[in-house]
């Protein structure tokens, strides 16, 4: 039996949006009713582009349109906040970019809001829904590799000009809260939350973190050994390692193609069929929850998002870096 399409509203018009979108004419019970963005002329292209039929130059609009029954957020990391809370608050659903705000304390607002209102709301790390990212955990879970007791990962890459948005602490700059949410999102996955958070920096002029070590102590006697930087080219790979082997994530590991997985047995590379570039997937966690009636999804869930904020909090302070946005709250 054919599902009646949930239709979508995007927010914002540029890369990660596009890439959303284009993965979404993937799935036969999506549909994309809805853009907005802070022009019109960007809205009308956008719209042009991908045949979406409500093209409004302002976010406002795009809220209050009866027609959309959950929206996409693409926006820079300081605009989620308000943007999400809005939605929310209009009987919206919310698929937000990671991170969904700058900070846990925003966050736990928005799960509020999400659950006072009876509405999903998910954060867009896309990275948990591929298939092969869950392929791993489950063989991780099943017992192959023994007790997971280290996790590596490093995730940046450098430019010659890289963007402001990047760069400045007023819009959410920084390689913490744009690279470094996937290691620790990562290593969360595998180990929990850990029982101590050391983390150094390299700090711009500007006040923003050009490259990021941290590391994560458990009392189990696990340790996570994270980094992410916008200065050199890293090698973007991720292992898990155990007492009986390890899972190797080859380069761009939020992304991959394929793990290894290694133990006494010897090496074996494991595959798992994808499509798209791979936004669709969480697009349709987000779409079967909402046709079940739940707030948040079962892959995504809302305790995840904000204990990982929570420990990107923790790196932030402990190397100095504070934004203006952090300030931004409209909770009780």
């Amino acid at each position: 039996m054919a599902l009646d399409p949930i239709r979508w509203g995007i927010v914002a018009t540029g890369n990660i949006s596009s890439a959303f979108t284009r993965d979404l004419a993937l799935l036969d019970d999506a549909e994309v009713v809805a853009v907005g963005s802070r022009s019109p002329e960007s809205a009308e292209k956008f719209g042009a582009e991908f045949g979406i039929p409500h093209r409004y130059g302002d976010y406002p609009s795009l809220v209050d349109d009866a027609d959309v029954d959950v929206v996409y957020i693409g926006t820079p990391h300081p605009q989620h906040y308000a943007i999400a809370r809005a939605c929310l608050q209009a009987g919206k659903a919310v698929l937000c970019e990671k991170p969904v705000t700058l900070n846990a304390r925003q966050a736990r607002d928005l799960v509020g809001v999400a659950r006072a209102n009876g509405v999903l709301f998910a954060e867009a790390m896309w990275m948990r829904t591929l298939p092969i990212i869950r392929t791993m955990y489950d063989d991780l879970r099943s017992g192959s590799i023994g007790e997971p007791l280290q996790v590596l990962a490093d995730f940046g890459f450098t430019q010659p000009d890289l963007p402001d948005r990047l760069l400045r602490p007023e819009l959410g700059g920084g390689a913490l809260l744009d690279l470094g949410v996937y290691p620790a999102t990562f290593a969360y996955a595998a180990l929990g939350r850990p029982a101590e958070v050391k983390t150094v920096s390299e700090i711009s002029d500007l006040g923003v973190d050009l490259s990021t070590a941290m590391v994560w102590r458990y009392d189990s006697g696990a340790i996570a050994a994270l980094t992410c930087g916008m200065r050199v080219h890293n090698p973007c790979t991720a292992s898990i390692s155990g007492t009986e082997g390890s899972l190797l994530v080859p380069h761009r590991f939020h992304h991959p193609s394929h793990y290894v997985r290694e133990t006494a047995a010897g090496a074996e590379r494991v595959e798992v069929a994808q499509t798209g570039t791979g936004y669709h997937y969480e697009a349709t966690e987000v779409m079967t929850a909402m046709r079940a009636g739940l707030v948040e999804c079962p892959l995504l869930p809302h305790a995840d998002t904000i204990a990982i904020l929570e420990l990107i909090d923790e790196a932030r302070a402990q190397v100095g870096v504070r934004y203006p946005g952090d300030e931004e709250w409209w909770g009780e």
